[in-house]
């Protein structure tokens, strides 16, 4: 694998190197480790000096922008980027109304702990004692910014917050586990720990634990408000900004169309595959569908990576989707046990990408029981299910997209580094889920595993794609209160309630987010439709995925400007030239 084009480029990692000193909890996330123990200041002044730094970056671009077509297209990505979070952070102003400070400090912990992070065991888990020991003293700055800066905790999201508290301890307790386990019976290659780092990690946990408790405490006696709607205009704004080419409207009527058309679609699997179904609820023919189902989330697990193997040596196979090398022995995928910390995002599984200066392209998937009781959360994730998402957010989707982007693409194309790590940021979501749900079709198209149960799971996903696209709008509209938009989800989606309050929160968290995937999807849609047009006889499968996947998770809007241009495209990175 040839090294990525960022990694010797100095001008972009002094920026970089600015940034995370500011919001050094999104050096997990990028594969550093320079500020291993620090957290962030908390505040406005800390979002102002990232954003200067970001705007330096940008006029360093435009300076470069002559050099080469991709760096070009570098600059024009991140500028657009840039205006996007400005537009975000300043006029939608989500931040405002959010409490959860913990989560993205949980996600940080997270990949300091399991992460590609290249530093020795000992280091590693210094960094962490030392910043899980920071962790009061940081909780009360962010309790006195937060006042500072007039924080008015929406009721919503200052429930998803405390979900996230409440899972912290299950994260804690992973930390002290694994810092016992190095040099354990698991793993005797490594010498043990120092005895006095495993005190210091042990007393870390257990004072990160107390300041949670009483940060926690703190929210729960916040006055919280109504969350309020962006209205038409921001939202239309948003889209935009995004590079999505839709009104808020538009929006509407495709997710509604889309619906429809899977309803459809679905109703006649269920006719040809599911007969003794017919004439019941679409939700008994889904249960039939689900009758694999496992009996622990380690059996789900262990299912989830024998598919991810599966998934890998089929795709290498039919030659269809290009890997980011040959013979696929690269950029595998990890399948672990979500934390708590994570479930208030209502999914099953949630993908975790490799980081860009990490030495390898591993990515991690992490499944966790769905919201509710566990025999029903168990159930969503059946076989059927489990080679849906695999498809969806492992091979050939989010993570073959992932490890692409790292293979070809510059730092800079991932746009503006704001310090939102994970719901918080929207740019070039569209390519990304909507590749996502591309890719699961696509599975299902070349045949891999088929089954009756795995085709009736795709379309319902693209349905349940199609009405969160209008959640999520008619949320950001004011058209639908959040329990309102639950109770829709439940009705006309299929989803349990807990799992459905949760995706609102989530939607509310970064609107806008939640109609990536079916706008992406159509997109792709229209983009091969004209791919097909211009290239005529030399047209692919292979040619297409390609421009998809090596120019890195960019608006669509984008690719469509380089369909005029040769198979080897993109000059700059050998690797990203497709032979067919």
């Amino acid at each position: 694998m040839t090294t990525s084009e960022h990694r010797r480029n100095p001008h972009d990692d002094a920026f970089v190197r600015r940034i995370v000193a500011l919001r050094p909890d999104l050096e997990p996330s990028l594969g550093r480790c320079d500020h291993p123990e620090a957290l962030p200041e908390p505040g406005a002044a800390t979002r102002t000096a990232v954003l200067e730094a970001n705007l330096a970056w940008r006029s360093d671009l435009e300076v470069q922008a002559a050099d080469s077509k991709e760096r070009l297209l570098d600059a024009r990505v991140f500028s657009a980027s840039l205006e996007l979070q400005r537009f975000v952070d300043e006029d939608v102003g989500a931040w405002r109304n959010d409490p959860d400070d913990v989560g993205p400090i949980a996600e940080a912990l997270l990949l300091q702990l399991c992460g590609p992070v290249p530093t020795a065991p000992e280091a590693r888990f210094d960094g962490l004692s030392r910043r899980l020991a920071g962790l009061r003293p940081w909780l009360a700055r962010v309790r006195a910014a937060a006042v500072g800066d007039g924080l008015t905790p929406s009721t919503e999201l200052a429930i998803r917050a405390r979900d996230v508290l409440d899972g912290m301890p299950e994260l804690l307790r992973a930390i002290a586990a694994d810092a016992d386990a190095v040099g354990g019976e698991s793993n005797a290659a490594r010498s043990p720990l120092p005895a006095s780092l495993r005190t210091d990690v042990e007393r870390a946990v257990d004072d990160a634990s107390g300041a949670l408790d009483e940060h926690r405490d703190w929210l729960t006696t916040r006055t919280t408000e109504p969350h309020p709607a962006i209205g038409a205009e921001r939202l239309d704004e948003l889209l935009r900004l995004r590079g999505l080419d839709l009104t808020a409207s538009e929006v509407l009527d495709l997710g509604r169309s889309v619906a429809e058309e899977m309803r459809v679609e679905a109703g006649r699997i269920v006719r040809r595959y599911f007969k003794e179904h017919a004439r019941d609820t679409a939700d008994a023919a889904l249960r039939a569908a689900r009758s694999e189902t496992p009996h622990t989330l380690f059996e789900a697990i262990a299912w989830a990576s024998e598919l991810a193997e599966q998934s890998r040596v089929f795709l290498v196979d039919s030659g269809v989707v290009p890997m980011p090398d040959a013979q696929g022995n690269t950029a595998r995928l990890r399948v672990q046990a979500m934390p708590a910390t994570h479930a208030p995002s209502g999914q099953g599984a949630l993908y975790m990408p490799p980081p860009p200066y990490a030495a390898g392209a591993d990515g991690l998937l992490l499944l966790r029981e769905p919201p509710g009781p566990q025999q029903d959360a168990l159930r969503e994730l059946s076989v059927a299910d489990l080679e849906a998402l695999m498809a969806n957010l492992g091979l050939p989707g989010r993570h073959v997209q992932a490890a692409w982007q790292n293979h070809t693409t510059t730092l800079a194309r991932r746009g503006a580094l704001m310090g939102t790590v994970g719901a918080g940021s929207t740019w070039g979501l569209d390519m990304v889920h909507g590749w996502g749900l591309v890719g699961a079709e696509l599975m299902r198209e070349l045949a891999f595993r088929p089954s009756p149960a795995t085709r009736l799971l795709t379309v319902h996903h693209v349905l349940v794609a199609a009405l969160v696209a209008v959640v999520d709008v008619s949320l950001a509209l004011g058209r639908a209160s959040p329990e309102a938009a639950a109770t829709f989800l439940v009705r006309r989606a299929g989803l349990r309630l807990p799992v459905a309050r949760a995706m609102v929160r989530t939607l509310l968290k970064a609107p806008t987010k939640g109609l990536s995937a079916l706008v992406g999807k159509v997109r792709i849609e229209q983009l091969r439709r004209e791919a097909h047009k211009r290239w005529r006889g030399g047209y692919s499968d292979r040619r297409f995925h390609a421009l998809l996947l090596v120019n890195g998770a960019i608006p669509l809007a984008y690719l469509f400007e380089r369909l005029d241009e040769p198979p080897a495209y993109a000059t700059d990175v050998v690797t990203a030239t497709v032979q067919d």
